[in-house]
């Protein structure tokens, strides 16, 4: 028998890595983008631009976007109320997640919640050493550089801000990239996805938003109808749109973050769409109860829960699906007719309104053409953002049903707006119906 020999024994040592790394790989941040590497500069544009249209309309401005692409990097201006120097600090802090959105069930763009924390960190891992964003507003130029402390085993973020006499309305936010090259290949419609051009980007803003002005390189869409109405991220929200499970969460969120500033159960249901009067509070009751009174052993009480929600849906009507707002076939044909040369007699726009089985409303809008050459070409977009891929599988197989091939030449929009959408992936980017 062979004599057996004594091996060295690793003694492995338990290693602390920091969490807020996580942001600042390839692997993690196509899991928060949703889409591979190649996409990630066209899929801030799009969170770039959306933010952009919801301050506008919540400040009650008529929406101007302008947005460069070029190959040393991609910016987007607009002429809204400005970014808050507080929102970019927090944003800063990425062991926390800051949103305005995220328990509201309110028709909103904006689908990442996370968007400045991503556009801060994926210049980084694109470039490599150091990642590079400004952004100017409010008369303040700000900073962001961004590096990795190998040895923390952490990112450094460094901030600053100085005067700028330049940006003194709106909000410019400039991000530095070093190859945009993929993203501006020409769009093909075979079934790989290729990254989206920034151009037809843009187009797809101006086909959903009937009321807003975008400008890209030489090319203009003025809105074609400035008084165009649609359901504003300041509009209250409506009880009806909430299931005990969200109304919960939100008022959780509340309590969390109240701070000292207590919102009595009162105060909080004036918030909602309906219930702002002081005679419908009163029937609501709970008069001198906090928000915090609900909380039981460490939790909220799901009973109260359930009868605040059932009082606040009998004391007020549910908005119906046109409230959210509808494109309309003569914007949807103006766009198709410019953008998509598509023969203005061959055009065909449906519309489907209605209550869906989850109980919320929603505006389903298809238009479509066909042109004397070209590709397939599928626009779809949802709460008047374009989706950078076709989210709903349904949609797929209704295509191919209709025996629409890739290289047919026609163009098809679609188009649905619904309070809250239940996605399938971390990304946002695959929808459930």
């Amino acid at each position: 028998m062979a004599k057996q020999t004594t091996n060295n024994v690793l003694e492995r040592a338990t290693f602390e890595v920091s969490r807020e790394l996580e942001f600042f790989s390839e692997k993690e941040l196509t899991m928060q983008i949703g889409h591979r590497r190649e996409w990630w500069s066209v899929a801030l544009l799009k969170e770039l631009i959306d933010n952009a249209l919801d301050a506008c309309e919540t400040a009650g401005i008529p929406p101007e976007i302008d947005a460069t692409f070029d190959d040393d990097g991609f910016s987007v201006r607009d002429n809204g109320p400005g970014l808050p120097a507080e929102t970019i600090t927090g944003s800063l802090d990425y062991l926390k997640r800051v949103s305005d959105k995220t328990f509201y069930v309110s028709p909103t763009r904006g689908q990442l919640g996370n968007a400045l924390k991503v556009l801060w960190a994926a210049p980084l891992v694109v470039n490599g050493e150091r990642g590079l964003v400004e952004v100017g507003n409010r008369g303040q130029h700000h900073t962001i550089e961004v590096s990795v402390d190998r040895l923390a085993q952490r990112p450094r973020v460094e901030h600053s801000a100085t005067e700028d006499a330049v940006v003194k309305n709106g909000t410019f936010v400039n991000v530095h990239w070093s190859d945009l090259s993929c993203s501006e290949d020409e769009f093909s419609y075979i079934e790989i996805p290729r990254p989206m051009p920034a151009q037809e980007l843009i187009e797809a803003y101006a086909a959903f938003n009937p009321h807003a002005t975008f400008r890209f390189r030489d090319m203009t869409f003025d809105p074609t109808s400035p008084a165009w109405e649609k359901w504003k991220p300041c509009d209250p929200t409506s009880p009806h749109w909430y299931s005990p499970e969200t109304l919960r969460d939100l008022i959780a969120a509340y309590v969390s973050h109240e701070n000292g500033s207590e919102k009595t159960v009162r105060e909080f249901v004036s918030e909602f769409r309906g219930l702002s009067a002081t005679a419908k509070q009163k029937q609501i009751g709970r008069s001198g109860v906090y928000l915090r009174d609900l909380v039981r052993n460490g939790d909220l009480d799901t009973g109260e829960i359930e009868a605040l929600l059932s009082d606040m849906k009998q004391l007020s009507k549910p908005p119906k699906p046109a409230a959210l707002g509808v494109i309309g076939e003569d914007h949807l044909a103006m766009w198709m007719v410019r953008c998509a040369d598509v023969s203005e007699e061959s055009i065909r726009y449906n519309k489907r309104m209605g209550i869906d089985p989850g109980g919320l409303p929603f505006v389903l809008e298809i238009a479509f053409g066909i042109r004397d050459e070209g590709n397939r070409r599928i626009v779809t977009g949802l709460n008047w953002s374009p989706t950078l891929g076709m989210p709903i599988s349904e949609s797929s197989s209704l295509i191919q049903k209709m025996r629409i091939d890739p290289h047919d030449p026609v163009t098809v929009v679609l188009h649905i707006a619904r309070p809250r959408f239940e996605f399938t992936d971390h990304g946002k980017t695959r929808l459930q119906l």
